[in-house]
Protein backbone atom coordinates (compact mmCIF):
# COMPACT_ATOMS: atom_id res chain seq x y z
CA UNK A 1 0.00 0.00 0.00
CA UNK A 2 2.74 2.46 0.90
CA UNK A 3 4.61 1.86 -2.37
CA UNK A 4 1.43 2.50 -4.36
CA UNK A 5 0.89 5.73 -2.48
CA UNK A 6 4.44 6.92 -3.13
CA UNK A 7 4.20 6.40 -6.90
CA UNK A 8 0.93 8.24 -7.36
CA UNK A 9 0.04 11.89 -7.21
CA UNK A 10 -2.98 13.18 -5.33
CA UNK A 11 -5.04 16.26 -4.73
CA UNK A 12 -5.34 17.45 -1.15
CA UNK A 13 -8.89 16.12 -0.99
CA UNK A 14 -7.73 12.66 -2.12
CA UNK A 15 -4.75 12.76 0.24
CA UNK A 16 -6.92 13.56 3.25
CA UNK A 17 -9.13 10.56 2.49
CA UNK A 18 -6.24 8.07 2.16
CA UNK A 19 -6.03 5.22 4.66
CA UNK A 20 -2.35 5.65 5.45
CA UNK A 21 -0.46 3.50 7.97
CA UNK A 22 -0.79 4.74 11.53
CA UNK A 23 2.11 5.75 13.72
CA UNK A 24 3.58 8.08 11.11
CA UNK A 25 2.90 11.60 9.88
CA UNK A 26 2.66 12.68 6.25
CA UNK A 27 2.64 15.77 4.06
CA UNK A 28 1.55 16.18 0.45
CA UNK A 29 4.22 17.98 -1.59
CA UNK A 30 3.50 18.63 -5.27
CA UNK A 31 0.92 15.86 -5.14
CA UNK A 32 3.32 13.27 -3.69
CA UNK A 33 2.81 11.75 -0.24
CA UNK A 34 5.95 12.35 1.82
CA UNK A 35 6.69 10.62 5.12
CA UNK A 36 7.77 13.11 7.76
CA UNK A 37 10.92 12.24 9.69
CA UNK A 38 10.66 11.46 13.39
CA UNK A 39 11.81 14.36 15.60
CA UNK A 40 14.35 13.97 18.39
CA UNK A 41 13.42 14.09 22.06
CA UNK A 42 15.08 17.50 22.41
CA UNK A 43 13.01 18.80 19.50
CA UNK A 44 9.80 17.58 21.11
CA UNK A 45 10.74 18.96 24.53
CA UNK A 46 11.32 22.39 23.02
CA UNK A 47 8.11 22.31 21.03
CA UNK A 48 6.01 21.18 23.99
CA UNK A 49 7.37 23.80 26.37
CA UNK A 50 7.14 26.62 23.83
CA UNK A 51 3.54 25.60 23.16
CA UNK A 52 2.76 25.97 26.87
CA UNK A 53 4.48 29.36 27.13
CA UNK A 54 2.68 30.77 24.10
CA UNK A 55 -0.69 29.52 25.29
CA UNK A 56 -0.11 31.06 28.72
CA UNK A 57 0.93 34.36 27.14
CA UNK A 58 -2.18 34.43 24.95
CA UNK A 59 -4.47 33.78 27.91
CA UNK A 60 -2.66 36.07 30.35
CA UNK A 61 -2.70 39.02 27.96
CA UNK A 62 -6.03 38.19 26.31
CA UNK A 63 -4.55 37.98 22.81
CA UNK A 64 -7.34 35.78 21.45
CA UNK A 65 -4.83 33.38 19.90
CA UNK A 66 -4.99 29.60 19.95
CA UNK A 67 -1.70 27.69 19.70
CA UNK A 68 -1.70 24.23 18.12
CA UNK A 69 0.96 21.66 17.22
CA UNK A 70 1.20 20.21 13.70
CA UNK A 71 -2.10 21.26 12.14
CA UNK A 72 -2.69 20.54 8.46
CA UNK A 73 -2.26 23.63 6.28
CA UNK A 74 -3.63 23.40 2.74
CA UNK A 75 -1.20 25.57 0.79
CA UNK A 76 -2.55 24.67 -2.63
CA UNK A 77 -4.55 22.03 -4.53
CA UNK A 78 -1.69 19.49 -4.20
CA UNK A 79 0.21 20.73 -1.16
CA UNK A 80 -0.15 20.41 2.61
CA UNK A 81 2.28 21.19 5.41
CA UNK A 82 2.32 20.37 9.12
CA UNK A 83 4.43 23.00 10.89
CA UNK A 84 5.68 22.42 14.42
CA UNK A 85 3.40 25.10 15.90
CA UNK A 86 0.91 27.71 14.77
CA UNK A 87 -0.86 30.59 16.47
CA UNK A 88 -4.23 31.55 15.05
CA UNK A 89 -7.11 33.84 15.89
CA UNK A 90 -9.70 31.88 17.86
CA UNK A 91 -12.61 32.83 15.58
CA UNK A 92 -10.65 31.92 12.44
CA UNK A 93 -9.77 28.50 13.85
CA UNK A 94 -13.36 27.77 14.89
CA UNK A 95 -14.77 28.84 11.53
CA UNK A 96 -12.28 26.85 9.48
CA UNK A 97 -12.27 23.62 11.47
CA UNK A 98 -15.95 22.88 11.96
CA UNK A 99 -15.85 19.83 9.68
CA UNK A 100 -12.15 18.90 9.83
CA UNK A 101 -8.98 20.35 11.36
CA UNK A 102 -7.56 21.61 8.06
CA UNK A 103 -6.64 25.27 7.57
CA UNK A 104 -7.25 26.70 4.12
CA UNK A 105 -6.64 30.27 5.25
CA UNK A 106 -3.36 31.26 6.91
CA UNK A 107 -2.77 31.34 10.66
CA UNK A 108 -1.18 34.44 12.16
CA UNK A 109 2.08 32.70 13.11
CA UNK A 110 3.93 29.58 11.96
CA UNK A 111 6.86 28.21 13.99
CA UNK A 112 9.34 25.67 12.66
CA UNK A 113 12.12 24.07 14.71
CA UNK A 114 15.13 23.37 12.50
CA UNK A 115 16.54 19.84 12.46
CA UNK A 116 18.56 18.03 9.80
CA UNK A 117 16.49 19.35 6.88
CA UNK A 118 17.81 22.89 7.28
CA UNK A 119 17.65 23.57 3.53
CA UNK A 120 13.87 23.21 3.56
CA UNK A 121 13.56 25.30 6.71
CA UNK A 122 15.67 28.22 5.48
CA UNK A 123 15.14 28.11 1.73
CA UNK A 124 11.74 26.62 0.99
CA UNK A 125 9.48 27.16 3.99
CA UNK A 126 9.76 30.97 3.97
CA UNK A 127 8.61 30.91 0.33
CA UNK A 128 5.75 28.50 1.04
CA UNK A 129 4.41 30.31 4.08
CA UNK A 130 4.83 33.78 2.56
CA UNK A 131 2.84 32.71 -0.51
CA UNK A 132 0.16 31.29 1.81
CA UNK A 133 -0.04 34.64 3.62
CA UNK A 134 1.27 33.76 7.10
CA UNK A 135 2.03 37.10 8.76
CA UNK A 136 4.83 35.97 11.07
CA UNK A 137 7.25 33.07 10.61
CA UNK A 138 9.59 31.83 13.34
CA UNK A 139 12.67 29.73 12.59
CA UNK A 140 13.99 28.24 15.81
CA UNK A 141 17.44 26.77 15.16
CA UNK A 142 18.70 25.08 18.34
CA UNK A 143 21.57 23.23 16.60
CA UNK A 144 20.53 20.08 18.43
CA UNK A 145 21.76 17.72 15.70
CA UNK A 146 25.17 19.28 14.95
CA UNK A 147 27.12 16.84 17.15
CA UNK A 148 25.71 13.88 15.18
CA UNK A 149 25.43 15.53 11.77
CA UNK A 150 28.01 18.34 11.60
CA UNK A 151 27.31 19.10 7.94
CA UNK A 152 23.53 19.23 8.33
CA UNK A 153 23.32 22.87 9.39
CA UNK A 154 23.07 26.29 7.86
CA UNK A 155 26.71 27.39 7.56
CA UNK A 156 25.71 30.95 8.48
CA UNK A 157 24.35 29.87 11.87
CA UNK A 158 27.15 29.53 14.42
CA UNK A 159 25.10 29.52 17.64
CA UNK A 160 21.50 28.75 18.57
CA UNK A 161 19.39 31.36 16.81
CA UNK A 162 15.75 32.32 16.56
CA UNK A 163 14.80 34.28 13.45
CA UNK A 164 11.40 35.94 13.26
CA UNK A 165 10.13 37.08 9.89
CA UNK A 166 7.50 39.72 9.22
CA UNK A 167 5.55 39.37 5.98
CA UNK A 168 6.24 42.33 3.68
CA UNK A 169 5.72 43.13 -0.02
CA UNK A 170 8.59 41.74 -2.11
CA UNK A 171 10.80 43.84 -4.36
CA UNK A 172 11.39 40.77 -6.51
CA UNK A 173 9.32 40.22 -9.64
CA UNK A 174 9.29 36.50 -8.81
CA UNK A 175 7.15 36.62 -5.65
CA UNK A 176 4.57 39.02 -4.26
CA UNK A 177 5.49 38.67 -0.58
CA UNK A 178 8.50 37.68 1.48
CA UNK A 179 9.76 37.80 5.05
CA UNK A 180 11.91 40.50 6.59
CA UNK A 181 13.82 38.62 9.29
CA UNK A 182 15.29 39.75 12.58
CA UNK A 183 17.55 37.22 14.31
CA UNK A 184 18.09 36.76 18.04
CA UNK A 185 20.76 34.85 19.97
CA UNK A 186 21.91 34.28 23.54
CA UNK A 187 20.26 36.57 26.08
CA UNK A 188 18.27 38.47 23.44
CA UNK A 189 14.56 38.58 24.22
CA UNK A 190 12.59 37.42 21.21
CA UNK A 191 10.32 40.07 19.70
CA UNK A 192 7.02 39.00 18.23
CA UNK A 193 4.29 41.26 16.89
CA UNK A 194 1.68 38.70 17.90
CA UNK A 195 3.13 37.93 21.35
CA UNK A 196 4.35 41.40 22.38
CA UNK A 197 4.51 40.55 26.08
CA UNK A 198 6.41 37.29 25.70
CA UNK A 199 9.32 37.55 28.15
CA UNK A 200 11.64 34.79 26.92
CA UNK A 201 15.25 34.90 25.77
CA UNK A 202 16.75 32.64 23.14
CA UNK A 203 18.74 30.85 25.87
CA UNK A 204 15.56 30.11 27.79
CA UNK A 205 13.73 28.77 24.74
CA UNK A 206 16.65 26.58 23.64
CA UNK A 207 16.94 25.23 27.20
CA UNK A 208 13.41 23.84 26.83
CA UNK A 209 15.02 21.11 24.73
CA UNK A 210 16.74 19.76 27.84
CA UNK A 211 13.52 19.84 29.81
CA UNK A 212 14.58 22.97 31.72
Amino acid sequence: MVAAVLFQTYTVEEFLSLDLPEGQEYELINGVVITMSEPSGEHENLRSELLVELRLSSRRHQLGLLVHPKPVLELGPKDTRKPDLIAINRDSWNQQTQSEAVLREPPSVVIEIVSTNWEDDYRNKPLWYAAFGVNEFWLVDPLFTVARYPKRKNPKIQEPTISIGELVPSRSILVEREYKFESFTGKDRVKSKFFPNLDLTVEQIIAFGSGI
